[in-house]
């Protein structure tokens, strides 16, 4: 659909049929639980449970925020769209949740309020697509409180690799190796990194205790669209997902980078 007939929709009938509500596609919603799985665990072990206060960066239709407020955090969400959040919002009513949802740019909304901590900071699937990735990152951080966490979702470098080597593009995947920022086969601009390269990215902003997962390994490395799965085969490809053992973690769609802010001074 032309984008001036979408814009029209949205703002005249609230409406959008090409729009990609990733909370109410049965695809995301499992890796939304990949997620919020391992979040948790790590939140947990650090000692942070609900009601604590948790924001996501991007949060579109509330694929995230949703499902942890649902858990009892106090949640909030920022996205630039005023359609997803409007998503948003209506999943939220159908949950039986609530949560504080604001439209901006997330590095504006974040240096606007600075003296407002997290105890969780969560950026999923959005990093990747930003030349400003780095600025962003502190500026995410920056929003954690002492002794919390930022969890974020980067591309690795064998995902934009094996795309190439997929379709035969030798000289695609020759670019992805010399390089880590740039266009990927004539296309939009992407950056993308190694586990090693992460660490060190998240230590050089004062974070520690730096755990990477994978997200999504077996639905990409298949070509299976778990979608088209039952509820039951959900259930049994989560648990999959999870118990996999994590020697590999840049070979998957996403990595979920989970570090700590140390206590200190403020």
């Amino acid at each position: 659909m032309q984008k001036t007939v979408r814009k029209i929709l949205r703002a005249v009938a609230d409406r959008d049929p090409d729009y990609h509500d990733m909370y109410a596609d049965a695809g995301e919603a499992l890796f939304a639980r990949l997620y919020v799985e391992r979040i948790s665990q790590h939140a947990e072990a650090a000692g942070i449970r609900p009601p604590a206060t948790l924001l996501e960066a991007g949060c579109q239709a509330g694929r995230l925020v949703v499902p942890f407020a649902k858990l009892g955090f106090q949640v909030t969400g920022i996205d630039t769209s005023g359609f997803a959040l409007r998503r948003a919002k209506e999943h939220m009513k159908a949950a039986g949740v609530e949560g504080r949802l604001v439209r901006g740019n997330l590095i504006e909304v974040l240096q606007a309020h600075p003296e407002t901590r997290y105890d969780v900071v969560v950026c999923a699937e959005v990093i990747y697509l930003s030349r400003d990735y780095r600025t962003m990152l502190q500026a995410l951080a920056g929003a954690v409180r002492p002794g919390g966490l930022l969890c974020v979702s980067h591309r690795p470098r064998w995902y934009y690799l094996m795309e190439a080597l997929r379709v035969r593009d030798v000289a695609s995947a020759a670019e992805v190796m010399s390089r880590g920022e740039g266009p990927f086969r004539d296309s939009a601009y992407y950056n993308w990194q190694t586990p090693d390269e992460l660490r060190a990215l998240y230590a050089s902003i004062g974070l520690t205790r730096i755990a990477i997962h994978p997200i999504d390994r077996l639905a990409w490395l298949s070509g299976v669209d778990v979608a088209r799965l039952t509820e039951e085969q959900r259930e049994q490809w989560l648990q999959l997902e999870l118990e996999m053992p994590e020697e590999a973690p840049g070979c998957s769609r996403y990595v979920l980078v989970v570090a700590t802010r140390p206590n200190g001074p403020a």
